[in-house]
């Protein structure tokens, strides 16, 4: 008989394990979703000497959660810029509510197909140069940032991965790597998340162009930018305008983008960099004197607003 009694019991305690597991399914289920896709950007590096970035992204996680649908991807992320991005998540289904962080897990041993490293830069005389020192086989970089998931709604998101910030090329470098990732403090701050639907750009042409040199334009939060701080350096890596929101790689007819910028009110600057003796390598030269051309538009007080182009021409004067 207590043989008989401990079988019904053991009978209902799984019986309501497994009414317990299919009830929380069911509210699961039942709980409303929204369309999430993720994008990954990113603003150029000043060295000419590097061919391509390439980043093993092996998880995306919104609140510590793993986004279903993504597999790990390798991204050559210095291919997209001026407004052009790689798609990694395309509108999978998540639950319908207000989420407060983005982490990418990076990997740091192997790349999508399996060789090594994971994370590296392609130098033009074809090395791969190892970005991750330390002998961690992976690690997280989590970017605050509150954005909303509506029921039936898509939002897309764009990580806007900024190699000037997060690359730094190591001065007489004896080892096997010439580059490599500035601190993990440094690298959380090279990324940016924003809300593509609440972005718009500001673009336009550099008078006095000169393609000797390289010629960058910055764009800051208004009232953020001191050119002491900005121009001599920050941090354990020594980045050079390291507040900067993002920013473009003047081109051939002194064209240039800056791109998935949020709403918001903005200040301009333009910078140059020289060749030194090196070829391959430009060094700060100084912050230009510059001024809009666009009658009512200063470079100090431009404000963006979403889904919205800033045609912004910009005349240059000469070095500050």
């Amino acid at each position: 008989m207590m043989k008989r009694k401990n079988f019904f019991v053991v009978v209902i305690i799984l019986f309501s394990a497994v009414l317990f597991v299919q009830c929380s399914k069911d509210d699961l289920d039942g709980k409303e979703k929204g369309m999430l896709s993720v994008k990954i950007t990113d603003a150029p590096s000043d060295d000419m000497n590097i061919q391509g970035t390439f980043v093993t992204v092996s998880d995306i996680k919104i609140d510590g959660k793993s986004v279903e649908g993504f597999t790990s991807q390798t991204i050559e992320v210095s291919a997209y810029q001026n407004g052009n991005a790689k798609l990694l998540v395309d509108n999978e289904e998540v639950a319908a509510n207000t989420y407060n962080s983005v982490t990418l897990v990076l990997d740091h041993e192997n790349d999508a197909s399996g060789e090594s490293p994971g994370c590296y830069v392609l130098t033009e005389d074809g090395t791969k140069h190892n970005l991750f020192a330390e002998t961690s086989t992976e690690s997280e970089v989590t970017v605050s940032k509150e954005f909303v998931v509506e029921s039936g709604m898509e939002t897309s998101l764009v990580i806007d991965f900024d190699l000037r910030k997060a690359v730094v090329r190591i001065p007489e470098s004896s080892g096997e790597s010439e580059y490599k990732f500035v601190t993990t403090a440094e690298l959380k701050n090279s990324l940016r998340v924003v809300n593509e639907d609440e972005c718009g750009e500001v673009s336009g042409k550099v008078d006095s162009f000169n393609a000797e040199n390289q010629t960058y334009v910055f764009i800051y939060n208004k009232g953020e930018f001191e050119t002491s701080a900005e121009s001599s350096g920050s941090g354990e890596s020594n980045v050079l305008f390291a507040k900067a929101v993002t920013s473009s790689k003047v081109g051939n007819g002194g064209v240039y983008k800056l791109s998935f910028v949020e709403e918001g009110d903005y200040e301009v600057h333009v910078v140059s960099f020289e060749k030194t003796t090196d070829e391959n390598k430009f060094s700060f030269k100084g912050i230009l004197n510059a001024n809009s051309k666009i009658g009512g538009l200063l470079l100090n007080d431009v404000s963006v607003s979403a889904d919205s182009t800033v045609e912004l021409d910009i005349e240059i004067l000469g070095l500050l």
